[in-house]
């Protein structure tokens, strides 16, 4: 009887205890985890990245350098007419007019023939240079035969028109004519030419002083049939330029000289 009392005692003994005594429990640790770095003494291969030109590469242009006239030219192989040419002062701006299987067209220097391979390059009085595939060839002006240009003599040896002219006396000419422009038909004068009634242009002859008719590139005999574009075919035209001519700062004369049409440029 005594047993079963105190087996008794001792199972209530451990009903009660039971919830306040929390079972051991091992302490949380975190798995280790071992990252693999690149050498810290190796630094960053970046040559790929700069090789790459993200932002496009920079590209130094050479200056434009004009090229000399060409002196030895074979005759062209293609079958193209120069029907007629306009030469300019500066170079850039000579055009030729140009006929290929019956169409005809203006061109202007290093634009393509149409229908062709070949670019102009080069217009000189009575002929143009063209490149047709890397080799430069002569087209000459319709009814000329071909024939090799006369060589010109070296700058050394050219004689300038502008070193016989006195710089002063040009000078001179000019700050007449910026207070008065019309005094530039007192150095250029102008007589109408005519033929059977209708005006062609106007003659041009030097005035009272060759010192900027010679300056400018005129020769004597020229005729003007342009002034700044305008038709001096047209008889209302003159008395337009004169009212105008106050404004204008410069005159640019479209000549016929020989059958050839030249550019001269007059600053006022």
């Amino acid at each position: 009887m005594m047993a079963l009392l105190v087996i008794a005692a001792w199972v209530m003994g451990r009903m009660i205890w039971q919830p306040w005594s929390a079972p051991a429990v091992n302490q949380w640790q975190p798995n280790t985890i071992v990252q693999r770095g690149s050498d810290t003494s190796s630094d960053i291969d970046i040559s790929e990245l700069q090789n790459s030109h993200l932002f496009g590469q920079f590209q130094q242009s050479n200056p434009v350098v004009e090229q000399p006239k060409v002196q030895d030219a074979p005759k062209s192989r293609l079958n193209v007419v120069l029907v007629g040419l306009v030469t300019s002062s500066d170079p850039s701006k000579s055009l030729a007019v140009i006929a290929n299987r019956g169409r005809q067209a203006t061109y202007g220097i290093n634009e393509v023939i149409e229908g062709t391979r070949a670019k102009l390059i080069q217009v000189q009085a009575d002929r143009v240079i063209i490149d047709n595939a890397g080799r430069d060839e002569t087209v000459m002006l319709e009814g000329l035969k071909y024939s090799k240009p006369r060589s010109e003599p070296q700058p050394s040896q050219r004689s300038s028109t502008t070193s016989q002219v006195s710089k002063d006396t040009l000078e001179k000419i000019r700050q007449e004519i910026r207070q008065d422009r019309q005094q530039i038909f007192q150095y250029v004068r102008m007589s109408q030419v005519k033929k059977d009634g209708d005006v062609l242009g106007y003659r041009l002859v030097p005035g009272k002083d060759a010192a900027l008719f010679d300056a400018v590139g005129l020769k004597r005999g020229d005729v003007a049939v342009s002034i700044n574009g305008l038709d001096l075919k047209d008889t209302s035209v003159m008395s337009e330029i004169f009212q105008s001519l106050s404004q204008m700062t410069e005159l640019n004369l479209t000549v016929e000289r020989n059958g050839q049409m030249h550019e001269i440029y007059i600053e006022l």
